[in-house]
């Protein structure tokens, strides 16, 4: 009997064991964005969230481990929430307003981003597209209270095919020039493409190369065949892909991916195991505590920064002052040179050669007689005077 009990609370401890093991993989972490344009210092900025969704705040820096193609990182990292030490975020938002948009479909989704320029900080920017043959902007890089809504309420339906590839190739492209540092692409589509000139293919190499997140709010309201699309798009680029099950839901899904963006962990990186040698990387960021565990990978370009023209200009001043301060020294040292020898500023008044203070009498005159006098323009005039 005693076996029996012994071997039934085993069994039970096991399971136990077994069932904390399976859930500590339980957290979805995600590189949403590395920023190297200053490599060897980098920046990652990672979101955590359980697996019901729920964003995972709190974390203590020293949970967070950090490999890079594979190898254990050599360097400094320092890790705080994004909260913390927040800074100006560019959104881009991109909207649908083809022909089945009509209605409900596309007020709800002007409802949803005049509520979300209420959620905007100070200092933070939105663009605001809509989608057909390219982006169409409605209005760009404005700040809080620079936005007219009643430019979002005069969006109409149009009759041009929705281009969602080209769309966000074109919003991509315009990121780039840009020099804010957290980007962030927010698409509210069935996800429905019709005869883009890119194909999903090269949206998603752009897209891998450029780690700027997507984040998608997906509608239906015909098919939801396109759907997929939106979500393996936000997956590629670590965003999030959120379905409206109802077109009201679809301001509450934006304040939630505002959330997740806001409630990001920022981790700076001095990264001394790996060169800068313009080819990309692997990075991995991994989560492991008592009771969860989870991982993230993103690649990243570690970019060789060429030597800036402000760095040229001042490496040749330095050049220019060395020289010349080489060539004081050696003026200076024969100076001191000629004075330690007794030679200063005496000349003859005959020939024009320099005498040590010394010297009665010049022994140029004396023993050079044949020597020619260094004459000046004013004793040359004198002499033509004296002899007219």
């Amino acid at each position: 009997m005693k076996k029996k009990v012994l071997f039934i609370i085993l069994i039970l401890f096991s399971a136990f064991v077994f069932a904390q093991e399976a859930e500590k993989k339980n957290l979805n972490v995600k590189i949403d964005q590395v920023c190297s344009e200053k490599y060897p210092n980098m920046t990652a900025f990672v979101t955590v969230r359980d697996n019901k969704g729920e964003i995972v705040a709190g974390l203590a820096p020293g949970l967070f481990k950090t490999r890079i193609d594979s190898e254990e990182l050599i360097g400094k990292q320092n890790i705080y929430p994004f909260s913390i030490k927040p800074e100006p975020i560019d959104y881009s938002i991109l909207i649908s307003n083809n022909g089945i948009m009509e209605g409900e479909p596309l007020d709800f989704q002007k409802t949803a981003v005049i509520q979300f320029i209420d959620y905007m900080q100070k200092g933070e920017t939105l663009s605001l597209y809509t989608i057909g043959d390219d982006a169409v902007p409605v209005f760009e890089n404005l700040q809080k209270e620079e936005i007219d809504t009643s430019l979002i309420n005069s969006i109409n339906v149009s009759d041009v095919q929705p281009r969602i590839y080209d769309s966000l190739l074109n919003v991509v492209r315009k990121l780039e020039t840009k020099n804010t540092r957290r980007k962030i692409i927010i698409v509210i589509s069935d996800g429905r493409d019709q005869n883009s000139r890119f194909s999903k293919d090269q949206l998603d190499s752009v897209l891998n190369e450029k780690t700027i997140p997507v984040y998608s709010v997906g509608i239906k309201v015909i098919s939801s065949a396109g759907l997929s699309a939106l979500n393996e798009i936000s997956e590629l680029t670590s965003g999030a892909y959120i379905y409206s099950q109802k077109l009201s839901d679809i301001s509450n899904n934006i304040k939630i991916i505002r959330d997740i963006v806001n409630k990001c962990y920022v981790i700076d990186y001095k990264i001394k195991n790996v060169k800068a040698d313009n080819n990309y990387h692997m990075i991995e960021v991994s989560i492991l505590e008592r009771d969860a565990e989870g991982k993230g990978q993103r690649t990243f370009l570690a970019v060789k920064l060429p030597v800036p023209r402000w760095l040229q200009i001042t490496i040749a001043v330095v050049v220019i002052i060395f020289i010349i301060a080489f060539i004081v020294l050696i003026i200076i040292g024969k100076i001191k040179k000629r004075r330690a020898m007794g030679i200063t500023k005496r000349k003859c008044p005959v020939c024009g050669n320099r005498m040590k203070d010394s010297w009665d009498f010049c022994p140029f005159c004396r023993y050079l007689p044949d020597i020619k006098r260094k004459k000046n323009k004013k004793d040359d005039k004198k002499e033509n005077k004296e002899k007219k």
